[in-house]
Order: structure tokens, then sequence, then C-alpha cells
């Protein structure tokens, strides 16, 4: 079962990936950085990125209180 530490794991990897990609120094920089660009690769394949994003940000507060999701 994945739990929150794994998922905190990956997504400091791609962070990781990303700013060295484009030069960010900080991690608030790379996060909304991050977030702008998935906005314009969204628009770029015609979906819907406010959608997505809600349904992300739904995903994680779910994550935050669900059992299984939470960290041992």
């Amino acid at each position: 079962m994945t739990n929150n530490a794994q998922r905190a794991m990956w997504a400091e990897e791609c962070l990781r990936h990303f700013s060295e990609m484009t030069g960010s120094s900080l991690p608030e920089e790379a996060i909304t950085d991050l977030i702008a660009n998935l906005g314009h690769y969204a628009q770029s394949e015609n979906l819907n990125f406010l959608k997505l994003a809600e349904a992300g940000i739904g995903h994680w507060h779910l994550e935050q209180t669900d059992d299984e999701c939470i960290d041992p």
C-alpha cells in the first residue's frame, strides 16, 4: 500500500529533476512553476486543467484523512 511518505518522495524526485531543468532554486518556486507548466501542457492537449487540479486537490485532501494512506 502506498503511503503519503512515499508520495512525497516521488514528488521530491520529480521536483529535483524539474529544478535541474529550469534552474528553480527554491521548493516553493519549483512547485508553482511546475503547476503552471502542467497547466500549459494540459491546454496544449485540450485538457481541462482547472478540473484536473481540483480533482488532484481532492485526492490530496482524501489522502490526509484516509487511515490507509496515513504514514505509520
